[in-house]
């Protein structure tokens, strides 16, 4: 609606004029009246009409008076004004104002109703033309982002720069939720626009995709930037992700800031649950630790021991491992869900796979598959590690080195060594040795070749694998080393081992060279 103030000295008139006009069919709307002249000025500036019917004639401040002085403190507004015969002076003086509608008392109310038509269909006028230059404005305004960002030089050549003269540039992309519908994401990226334009030194652009936002921050030193965005991260808690480019100092720089900030957003699985992540958060997480596949055997034994805080803490080097390479979504979940299964396999031999299935199943694995961050699979797998390994190997009144054999007894197929077993049970390497000898009355080395060598005998007597397979399966890589154990702890090789329990249909005697 177009806004109206009537200013007449005169009530009789003012309430006439409010009466025969049709004001909302018009378009129009009476937003207050003026007494006389110094109220009037008064509404002109609290109220800021679009419309100033007003008297020529009133006491102390002329209507002429009034809208000079009311023009001198920034009023832009139309005016309309109501004279007599005898004040053609005063239109004259109005006119040099920029007044450009008279109307004669008494006042005709059709004669009215077509001048107040006419200022409304040019106020509309000036807005429509208003919106469409601020529209070409802006639109400029977003190509020449668009070309610093992607570094169109072509596009840049025959541009008008003056507005980018800083010391510093960040590109920053600020991304909605993928949970979120699109007009949510619409509804928060234009109150974030909204902010950054009140706030000031950042040009702010949305790509065509739906769900982000890019802003290049101009001139803001990297404490006030990250500052900033953090508390922005914080009040849309959860709904948005932000990644920052590096500062550079020349515009030609620009585009590679934006780069570094849009690989950063590619790589948004591995960092969703940072919320505001740069170059150094990633960098911080990089090269962080062990091979995968000693990450999984450490879980495997955490999980065995029950040592429900070294769990967690191996969990979250498996998350930096995964975090430490440009890997896609669909690899880290494909390297989880598989570190997952090999936990599975080896929990089956210990607890047997009906328990294992209760949790580690096609549900679970499903689960994995839907999450929509690596934090929330590495928290999943927290939880259902943790609920396993308190279920099935909760702590007992057993000894450590109960616990130490036990696991021994669990894991032998697998490479097992003195160290693994201290980390693991956090003890110093020498210590655990001694205490290990005292516990058993055999070295560490000397008890696990005879657990394998044992189990090794019952594998071979069966006829059902060859030499070789039976090594492997109780932990020997090298089939030579594997042979000269065998025939170290039982007198005689494997191969014969297993020709004379086929003939004889049960094992032969042996000799315990370690006993000696």
């Amino acid at each position: 609606m177009i806004k109206v103030l009537l200013v007449d000295d005169e009530p009789n008139v003012r309430q006439g004029v409010k009466m025969m006009i049709p004001w909302e069919e018009l378009g129009l709307t009476v937003i207050g009246e003026g007494e006389d002249g110094d109220d009037g000025l008064a509404k002109i500036i609290s109220l800021d009409p679009d419309i100033v019917v007003a008297d020529v004639k009133m006491p102390g401040m002329t209507g002429i008076e009034m809208l000079e002085e009311a023009f001198k403190q920034g009023f832009r507004g139309k005016c309309l004004i109501l004279s007599g015969y005898s004040d053609f002076t005063y239109a004259k003086s109005a006119m040099s104002l920029g007044v450009k509608q008279f109307i004669l008392k008494p006042v005709d109310e059709d004669e009215l109703i077509e001048s107040l038509k006419g200022l409304a269909n040019e106020i509309e006028g000036e807005r429509i033309n208003e919106v469409t230059m601020q529209k070409g404005s802006e639109y400029m305004n977003e190509q020449l982002l668009r070309a610093l960002l992607l570094g169109e030089d072509s596009v840049l050549a025959g541009s008008d720069m003056s507005g980018y003269n800083y010391n510093c540039y960040n590109a920053v992309i600020i991304s909605t939720s993928e949970k979120m519908s699109a007009e949510e994401k619409n509804y928060l990226l234009n109150s974030v626009k909204r902010k950054l334009e009140r706030e000031g030194g950042a040009d702010v652009i949305t790509p065509e995709f739906s769900g982000i936002t890019v802003a290049l921050f101009k001139g803001w030193g990297r404490e006030k930037l990250l500052k900033f965005l953090t508390e922005l991260n914080e009040e849309y808690v959860g709904k948005m992700f932000i990644t920052v480019g590096g500062a550079v100092s020349k515009l030609a720089e620009i585009k590679s800031s934006y780069a570094e900030a849009d690989l950063l957003l590619k790589n948004r699985f591995q960092y969703l649950h940072c919320g505001v992540v740069t170059s150094e958060t990633v960098s911080g997480d990089s090269g962080n630790t062990d091979e995968t596949e000693e990450l999984v055997n450490n879980i495997y034994a955490y999980i065995e021991i029950n040592d429900i805080d070294k769990l967690a803490d191996v969990l979250e080097r498996f998350q930096m491992s995964m975090c430490s390479g440009a890997h896609s979504a669909e690899r880290i979940k494909v390297s989880c869900i598989t570190a997952v299964m090999e936990i599975k396999s080896r929990l089956i031999k210990s607890v047997g796979e009906k328990k294992t299935e209760n949790f580690l199943n096609d549900e679970f694995i499903a689960k994995i598959g839907e999450k929509a961050s690596l934090f929330d699979i590495i928290e999943l797998m927290k939880k259902t590690f943790t609920d396993l390994s308190c279920t099935y190997f909760g702590r007992t009144t057993k000894s450590t080195m109960e616990r130490v054999v036990q696991y021994i007894k669990t894991n032998f197929s697998s490479e097992l060594r003195l160290e693994q077993l201290a980390t693991i049970f956090g003890y110093n390497r020498a210590y655990l040795g001694k205490v290990f000898h005292q516990y058993t009355g055999e070295n560490f080395n000397n008890y696990l070749d005879r657990i394998r060598i044992t189990e090794a005998k019952r594998l071979l007597a069966t006829d059902e694998y060859k030499v070789y397979e039976v090594a492997e399966m109780v932990g020997y890589t090298n089939i030579n080393y594997f042979h000269n154990k065998f025939k170290k702890y039982v007198g005689i090789s494997p191969l014969n081992y297993k020709r004379q329990s086929g003939q004889q249909g049960t094992p032969c005697s042996e000799s315990h060279p370690q006993s000696k």
